[in-house]
């Protein structure tokens, strides 16, 4: 089972290829699991699906870097994609860094509005890893800002034709008011957590998506959330379901 697919994102080259993609989705790690490799294959598999497709990535959690990376093992070049400008990483660390002048606070939120308006953003993957880094850099009021900020970014994905927004934060108990926001905001809630039992060498968390119904009245009848183990190897995420051969304890 494909990880796009199981997100409800239509695989690159696949018979579901042109089916709607989620429009906001919301990645909320837990500590212990980092969800780097999510964003790196639906990063890849996005740029494959279709030439006209681009990908604008801000990272805080790693550095671009770290995503040129992981997309190369996912047999993805990089480097081609950012020259064909179809790929834009900025690296908000280095960019507060190579700054003339201070960048703090709503500077910062400027800064990524003034970047995607410079843009061409119809069908444009917008990603942004991760929001509890704009929280902290507001501490008098992190969490209405982050909130006002990510009200604008959808409302600007809305605006363009073919264009998403994925937005990845951390589930800890003091960023609770703000996932409980965020999630109000997005049709579909990725969560990664790590087993409940302790680490094991076979699995490195649980996956589970929420896909939200469009009808509310209907919500009875929407697909059920889904729920895989994964294991991220060198070069590919194996995913499998509780009680298969080898995992029978989980």
């Amino acid at each position: 089972m494909d990880i796009p697919s199981v997100c409800g994102w239509p695989m690159a080259g696949s018979k579901e290829d042109g089916q709607q993609r989620p429009r906001v989705t919301l990645v909320q790690e837990r500590s212990g699991v980092d969800g780097s490799f999510l964003l790196s294959m639906l990063l890849t598999n996005h740029l494959k699906a279709n030439r006209d497709n681009r990908v604008v990535l801000f990272t805080t959690h790693h550095n671009a870097a770290h995503y040129a990376a992981a997309c190369q093992k996912l047999t993805f070049n990089t480097s081609s994609a950012i020259q064909s400008k179809h790929l834009c990483i900025v690296d908000m660390l280095s960019e507060m860094y190579n700054a003339p002048s201070t960048m703090s606070g709503s500077v910062i939120l400027q800064f990524v509005h003034q970047r995607l308006s410079e843009l061409p953003l119809e069908n444009t993957l917008i990603i942004v890893d991760d929001l509890t880094f704009y929280g902290v850099m507001q501490p008098a009021d992190g969490d209405n800002v982050v909130i006002s900020f990510v009200e604008d970014l959808v409302s600007r994905c809305n605006r363009q034709p073919g264009s998403s927004l994925i937005l990845k934060v951390n589930v800890a108990d003091c960023y609770e008011r703000l996932c409980a926001h965020l999630a109000d905001m997005t049709d579909t809630n990725v969560t990664l957590e790590p087993l409940p039992s302790g680490s094991y060498n076979e699995c490195d968390g649980i996956l589970t998506v929420h896909r939200k119904c469009p009808y509310p009245l209907l919500s009875a009848l929407c697909e059920q959330p889904k729920t895989v183990l994964f294991k991220v190897h060198d070069r590919n995420v194996h995913t499998f379901r509780r009680g298969e051969a080898g995992i029978k304890n989980l």
